[in-house]
C-alpha cells in the first residue's frame, strides 16, 4: 500500500503543479496568444463553476495538496516579473488590449501574488519574506504583511480588527473602512516596532519607486497598467478578507476577548479553492495553528462554512443583497441568534 502511495505522488505533484502555474502565468500567456483576456475567465469564470461542481469534495482532514518551499517561491517570482515585464510590453499595446491586460494581471496578483505572499510572510525565512514583500509591493499592498502578521491574527473576529466585517456590511461598504483601517494600522505597528527604520514607510518608497521607474522608463501607459492591476489586485484580498469573518464576533472577556477558535472563522471546503489558492480556504486551521505552513493546515468541520469557493464567493460578495440572502441564515445557524453590530 506505502509503496503504491509513494509511485503516485509524483504523478499528483506533477498536475497539481501545473495547474497552478497555469494559472499564475495565464496573463502572459494568454497576451502572448492573443487572448489577454484567459486570466479573467479562469478566475472569474471557470474556478467558480468548478467550485460549484465540486464543493465539499476532498479529503476531510489532513493536506490535500502539497507544495515545496522552492515552488511556491518561483511562483512569486513569476507573479513579480510578470507585473515588470508587461508593464513594460503594454507600452506597445492599444489601450483596449492595455486595460484587459491590467485586469487580468491584476486577477492573478490577488489571487495568486498575494495568496502567495500571504503564505511566505509568515515563514521564518529571510528569503520567504523578502519574496513576499516584493509580492506586496508590486500591487501597492505592501503594509499588508505587517497589519495581517501583527494586527489581524491577534484581533481577528473583534470589531476594532479591520479585517473583520460586521453583519450589516456589505462588501462596498466594508472597503473604505478596511483599508483605511489596514492603512493606519500598518503605520502605527511600523511605529512603535523596535526598529531603526519605518517598514510600512519603506513599503510605500519601495511602490512610488516602481512607478517612477517604470514610468520613465516606459511611459504613463505602463504607469496606467501597474495602477490598475494594483487596485485589482487590492480589491480581490479585500474581498478575500471581507468574506474570512462576515458576521463572527468573540466575546468579550475581562479587558480582552475569549480565544478564538474555529467558530469565529469561515472555513471552506472546496478543493479547487484549495488547490489554486494553496489551502488558503483552510482559514480556521491557519489562524489556531498560525506556525502551520501551507501544507499541514485542515479543514475545520466545526467552523461555519462557505456554500463554494472563494472564487464563487467573491462574485457573490459583489452584489450585497445576494450574499446576504445566501450568507444570513448560515451565520443565524453557526452563532444561534444574529450577533450584534456597533
Amino acid at each position: 500500500m506505502r509503496r503504491v502511495a509513494v509511485q503516485q505522488a509524483p504523478t499528483v505533484w506533477r498536475w497539481q503543479g501545473l495547474v497552478a502555474l497555469v494559472f499564475t502565468l495565464s496573463p502572459t500567456w494568454g497576451w502572448w496568444l492573443g487572448a489577454p483576456w484567459a486570466a479573467l475567465v479562469l478566475g472569474a469564470g471557470v474556478m467558480p463553476v468548478l467550485e460549484w461542481l465540486l464543493h465539499g469534495r476532498g479529503r476531510p482532514l489532513g493536506p490535500a495538496w502539497r507544495w515545496p518551499p522552492g515552488y511556491l517561491r518561483g511562483l512569486v517570482v513569476l507573479v513579480v516579473a510578470q507585473v515588470v515585464g508587461l508593464a513594460l510590453v503594454a507600452a506597445q499595446q492599444p489601450w483596449e488590449t492595455v486595460v484587459v491586460m491590467a485586469l487580468a494581471m491584476g486577477y492573478v496578483g490577488g489571487g495568486s501574488g498575494i495568496v502567495l505572499a500571504h503564505e511566505l510572510g509568515h515563514r521564518r525565512s529571510v528569503l520567504d519574506k523578502a519574496l513576499a514583500r516584493a509580492a506586496l509591493v508590486v500591487v501597492g499592498y505592501g503594509h499588508y504583511a505587517i497589519e495581517h502578521n501583527r494586527g489581524h491574527h491577534r484581533h481577528a473576529a473583534t470589531w476594532p480588527d479591520p479585517a473583520t466585517a460586521r453583519q450589516h456590511e456589505g462588501l462596498w461598504r466594508f472597503y473604505p473602512r478596511y483599508f483605511a483601517g489596514v492603512w493606519r494600522q500598518a503605520w502605527r505597528l511600523s511605529s512603535q516596532a523596535a526598529t531603526r527604520w519605518h517598514e510600512a514607510g519603506v513599503m510605500l518608497a519601495l511602490w512610488l519607486l516602481l512607478l517612477v521607474g517604470l514610468t520613465w522608463w516606459a511611459g504613463a501607459v505602463a504607469l496606467i497598467f501597474v495602477l490598475v492591476q494594483a487596485m485589482v489586485a487590492q480589491l480581490l484580498v479585500g474581498a478575500v478578507d471581507y468574506l474570512e469573518h462576515w458576521g463572527l464576533q468573540r466575546r468579550a472577556v475581562g479587558n480582552g476577548h475569549e480565544r478564538l477558535g474555529p467558530a469565529h472563522v469561515w472555513d471552506c471546503a472546496n478543493p479547487v479553492s484549495e488547490l489554486l489558492l494553496f489551502n488558503l480556504p483552510r482559514h480556521a486551521s491557519h489562524h489556531m495553528q498560525p506556525w502551520l505552513d501551507a501544507n499541514g493546515l485542515q479543514r475545520q468541520p466545526a467552523s461555519p462554512q462557505m456554500p463554494t469557493g472563494y472564487a464563487g464567493m467573491v462574485l457573490l460578495a459583489m452584489v450585497p443583497p445576494w450574499f446576504k440572502a445566501v450568507m444570513t441564515k448560515r451565520l443565524v445557524a453557526a452563532a444561534g441568534t444574529p450577533p450584534a453590530n456597533p
